[in-house]
């Protein structure tokens, strides 16, 4: 079986955090919060959804 890549979630440049809870629901996970301080990426440690900004989008 395949292992499905990560979901990617562009965010509004301007954001210092983000917060992630695996979609919710009975699938989620409990509520965590992540802050980007001077990275343009940061990753769910439970469930590897990655939060980009999209200012690292249009470097890439």
């Amino acid at each position: 079986m395949a292992v499905k890549p990560p979901e990617i979630i562009e965010v509004d440049e301007d954001a210092d955090e983000v917060s992630c809870d695996g979609g919710g629901g009975a699938l989620g996970h409990p509520k965590v919060w992540y802050v980007f301080e001077d990275l343009d990426m940061v990753e769910c440690g439970y469930c590897d959804r990655a939060f980009i900004q999209k200012k690292a989008r249009k470097k890439a």
